[in-house]
């Protein structure tokens, strides 16, 4: 059984924003999709991308913890979200 997250809908984009880390560990934060940064939203980001889910606050927090521990593939994020308005599986 999987975390199932709304996905974002087109008359209010909001994105995720994932970054990995230099240490190795990832951050996450949800935002309006045009207040994205064009620069990495974290310093020491390495790596950043923007998904189009619109998780609740204990729901960012487990997805966050499943990059961490290796349980979720970072290459992997872009498979899930869209405008929609549906809801997205993340395998966790």
């Amino acid at each position: 059984m999987g975390l199932w997250v709304n996905n974002s809908n087109a008359d209010l984009p909001i994105v995720t924003v994932f970054g990995r880390l230099e240490n190795g560990s990832y951050a996450a934060e949800v935002m309006r999709e045009e207040q994205v940064p064009y620069q990495p939203k974290w310093a020491d980001a390495v790596d950043q991308k923007m998904v189009y889910i619109w998780p609740e606050g204990d729901q960012l927090q487990r997805i966050v913890q499943a990059l961490n521990d290796g349980r979720l593939d970072y290459g992997t994020l872009q498979d899930y979200g869209g405008h929609d308005g549906g809801r997205s599986e993340f395998p966790i």
